[in-house]
């Protein structure tokens, strides 16, 4: 049994609000999670430590800084 048509369209439109509600929510995570890395370099952690704490590699967190261009 399907929707409505009407109904339909009701529940696209829902679905695309909280698509880009999470996209927003998944890009501000990726800018705080770069922002913590910039914070720990400066206070002396190296990229592995960073690297470690994220559950990353070390080159993920070096390329991570070097986009945006610390």
């Amino acid at each position: 049994m399907s929707l409505p048509q009407r109904a339909q369209k009701h529940t696209n439109e829902l679905d695309r609000t909280f698509l880009g509600l999470a996209n927003d929510a998944y890009q501000e995570s990726k800018n705080n999670r770069v922002k913590y890395a910039q914070i720990a370099r400066d206070a002396g952690l190296t990229n592995q430590e960073i690297a470690d704490a994220y559950g990353v590699t070390e080159a993920a967190i070096r390329q991570m800084l070097k986009r945006t261009g610390k």
